[in-house]
């Protein structure tokens, strides 16, 4: 298993990956609007970095980063914004692989702090992520839409 930056020749993988993380969760997805997201985002290297997570050489993943800046936690920052493991996938140790490789470049990347939410039902991955050494902070998360 190895995780590799994503560029615009994998927008099509990704966005099936996308797609899937989405009807996973029962989010949204508009295929046109995400296809021109994700190439902003992939040609605005300062605004993050997707990371395929591939096994075998097949794409079964990705982890989406937004960088940020933190006084609190002493510079730059990162936002795991979205992680996903197809579900054929799952439940072999692979996500928590992935997220290892992920912790092992926070200083290639520059990053002091890793951050994620998971939803507040899905108590298998919080435990994952702890498990990982990601804490709790006891905050609430509040957002603004316009």
């Amino acid at each position: 298993m190895q995780i590799i930056p994503a560029e615009l020749k994998h927008l099509e993988k990704l966005l099936n990956l996308i797609e899937q993380f989405y009807t996973h969760f029962n989010y949204p997805f508009d295929a046109s609007a995400h296809r021109k997201l994700v190439a902003y985002f992939l040609t605005n290297v300062h605004l993050g970095s997707i990371w395929l997570v591939l096994s075998a050489e097949k794409e079964i993943g990705y982890i989406a980063l937004t960088y940020g800046f933190s006084f609190e936690f002493g510079g730059r920052s990162a936002f795991i914004d979205e992680f996903f493991i197809s579900e054929a996938y799952r439940s072999a140790g692979l996500g928590a692989l992935a997220l290892q490789k992920m912790q092992q470049k926070m200083e290639e990347l520059g990053l002091n702090t890793l951050h994620l939410q998971t939803e507040s039902y899905n108590t298998r991955a919080k435990r994952l992520y702890e498990s990982l050494g990601f804490r709790d902070l006891q905050r609430a998360t509040l957002t603004y839409l316009k």
